[in-house]
């Protein structure tokens, strides 16, 4: 008797339902239906199958772009610096070519036209006093000469 269980919880709806009277589905029709789900399935998966090949190709055909892309700006950027060069050389070679002068400030080149200027002034000073061995200052040495006479001539080319 310790074997048995008591519960209070009882089902009243019967376990099994009756089936009414009812025809049996057609086989022949149940397969067609199953062939033609299969072939759409099958049709499916095929339109898949190219959907990825052509996304593949796709991004395929986009990264050779890129690479050419790439390997273009680098030979662009080869024959830019190879320009960069000639031009810089060409420069190089006009500034060589360009007189010293050009690139002294403005005070130096006074003072260097101030310096040639006393030179010629000595250089003169000295074939002037050989001619006449004169020794010291030069403006002391110098006679005043007169003018000469003005002639009708070169009044009338000033005129």
């Amino acid at each position: 008797a310790s074997n048995f269980s008591v519960t209070r919880y009882h089902i009243y709806e019967p376990y099994v339902d009756r089936e009414g009277d009812g025809e049996q589905p057609d086989a022949r029709l149940a397969a067609e239906e199953e062939g033609k789900r299969l072939e759409e399935l099958h049709r499916e998966a095929e339109r898949e199958r190219r959907e990825q090949l052509e996304k593949a190709h796709l991004r395929g055909s986009h990264a050779l772009k890129k690479v050419h892309l790439a390997q273009d700006r680098e030979r662009l950027l080869k024959e830019l610096e190879q320009m960069q060069n000639m031009d810089r050389m060409r420069r190089r070679q006009m500034v060589a070519q360009m007189p010293p002068q050009l690139f002294l400030p403005a005070y130096k080149r006074i003072e260097i036209k101030e310096e040639w200027q006393r030179e010629l002034e000595f250089a003169f000073e000295d074939m002037y006093s050989e001619d006449r061995k004169i020794k010291g200052d030069l403006i002391l040495q110098f006679e005043p000469q007169p003018l000469p006479a003005p002639s009708d001539r070169s009044r009338d080319n000033d005129l």
